[in-house]
């Protein structure tokens, strides 16, 4: 469910391209602290947008420096960091390792059982520390697996229990401030991310035989399903009082998560007779 919630690029300001990556760059300095080198496995823009969405809320104070790092030694870039940057962090590490382990179960990957195995009592180390969100993303990652080989074609079941996931991931702390408006708009996104994904996939799953969720929904109620769900979480963030990179997140939200499945009908068009 990786590589939907990013920013068009085209569309941002040199100033806000600069600060993304910032964001980005600092997500992997979060990411090492924890977990060394090898967790550029688990880095991913997605988690930087939590970052940055959850340091805009709740106002968080952030540090940033110029600075060159292992993998790009010879020129430095902007680093952004908040106590926002270390819980993406985290919370990588314990999707990461259960989408490792998932891509074992389901392919018998020798390298993914490896790449697990490095990550295991880190991830463990962070499930006592987020019971709340280590117990979402176990229970929730358990019944889509469940609702998947049960071959489920209400698009709705599981695609709310991934809303449930994202909800969890949306709250730091329990108690803290906006989190109920947060779980909402996780919650949101989480459902619209799910069926987005099965919609760029549903060609290639169908051709292949795979499940997919939308395999009995009509074509031409897609794209409506998915502007319904894009206004549900639109709405939910609309009432997040952010505080910094707004045009960053607009960006995101309203452009960045759309490419990937612009891009699919394009290439489906140009397939038809």
């Amino acid at each position: 469910m990786f590589g939907f919630v990013i920013a068009d690029a085209a569309l941002l300001s040199e100033e806000n391209k600069i600060r993304y990556r910032g964001w980005h760059c600092g997500l992997c300095r979060s990411l090492n602290m924890v977990c060394g080198q090898s967790s550029r496995l688990l880095l991913h823009y997605d988690m930087a947008f939590l970052a940055m969405l959850l340091s805009s809320v709740h106002r968080l104070p952030e540090t940033s420096e110029e600075t060159a790092c292992k993998p790009h030694p010879l020129k430095k870039h902007l680093e952004i960091r908040t106590s926002a940057s270390d819980y993406a962090a985290d919370m990588s590490v314990i999707l990461g390792y259960y989408k490792l382990m998932d891509d074992w179960h389901d392919d018998k990957n020798p390298a993914a059982l490896a790449a697990a195995s490095a990550f295991a009592s880190k991830c463990h180390e962070l499930e006592e520390k987020y019971p709340r969100q280590a117990q979402a993303i176990a229970n929730c990652l358990e019944t889509l697996n469940e609702l998947e080989q049960d071959g489920e074609c209400n698009p709705d079941l599981p695609a709310n229990c991934f809303g449930r996931l994202m909800g969890e991931l949306f709250v730091m702390e329990d108690g803290i401030a906006c989190g109920q408006e947060l779980r909402a708009f996780g919650r949101t996104l989480g459902r619209f991310i799910y069926v987005l994904d099965a919609a760029i996939d549903l060609a290639t799953d169908m051709k292949h035989e795979r499940y997919n969720c939308l395999t009995g929904t009509p074509h031409d109620e897609i794209d409506e399903t998915l502007q319904a769900m894009g206004g549900d979480f639109m709405r939910c963030y609309k009432k997040l009082p952010l505080s910094a990179d707004v045009e960053i997140t607009d960006n995101i939200l309203t452009a960045g998560v759309w490419q990937k499945y612009e891009a699919q009908k394009k290439k489906l068009t140009k397939k038809e007779p």
